[in-house]
């Protein structure tokens, strides 16, 4: 992916967990290799939602590619990723992901969940659809990530803020825009590779309070 795009700025967050100093700098070396220019960021205490925030602050584009690094494409993915955009009101593209298991064919490609309302214990659909916007490599208006980074909790796993009432403000800037996922084949473009090592090193993610938290099994 990284070939098709004519790359303006590089902003890096590494954290200092799962590695030791040997690590790290192999880290500063692999993204100095490729992006010599790179703003590097190292704080001293790892945070989720401080990387999120801290990154998408800095940026000063009108789109942002945000990415992790245990991703991998599983095809090229070139400028036609832009299109959708043509849609003032699509704030994110995200790519497919094997894991995310989105059935494009009968959902469509755009990534909501439906409200519901009970009526004598029947759970009914409205008409009313909630964007859903994630923290999965993506391409995003710049406008949007810095309101959003200027929105979110610091106390808060990022992705969780934007809907079930975690960050009401938030929740309420995001609500009539809209997230599309890009699939043109519809079948997922990227995989998320992290998720063996997580297994190899049998290490489980669990969610209290709306907070991401990593345990040894």
């Amino acid at each position: 992916m990284l070939d098709h795009f004519e790359i303006e700025n590089v902003y890096m967050n590494l954290d200092p967990i799962f590695g030791d100093e040997a690590a790290h700098a192999a880290c500063l070396a692999l993204i100095r290799s490729r992006f010599p220019a790179a703003i590097v960021f190292e704080p001293e205490i790892p945070s989720f939602v401080g990387a999120v925030r801290r990154l998408w602050s800095a940026t000063g584009a009108d789109f942002v590619l945000h990415l992790e690094d245990d991703w991998i494409a599983l095809t090229d993915i070139g400028p036609d990723v832009f299109a959708a955009f043509e849609d003032p009101a699509i704030a994110q593209v995200s790519l497919h992901t094997a894991e995310q298991k989105w059935d494009i064919a009968k959902k469509g490609h755009f990534h909501k969940r439906n409200e519901y309302v009970r009526l004598f214990g029947i759970k009914i659909p409205k008409f009313t659809a909630f964007p859903i916007f994630t923290t999965s490599p993506s391409l995003l208006r710049g406008q949007f990530v810095r309101d959003c980074a200027s929105l979110m909790d610091p106390a808060r796993d990022p992705e969780k803020q934007f809907y079930y009432g975690v960050n009401p403000a938030l929740e309420e800037y995001v609500r009539n825009r809209k997230s599309y996922i890009f699939s043109p084949e519809k079948r997922p473009v990227i995989k998320d590779i992290g998720r063996d090592w997580q297994k190899e090193k049998k290490i489980k993610k669990v969610i209290r309070d709306a907070n991401s938290v990593w345990e040894a099994e």
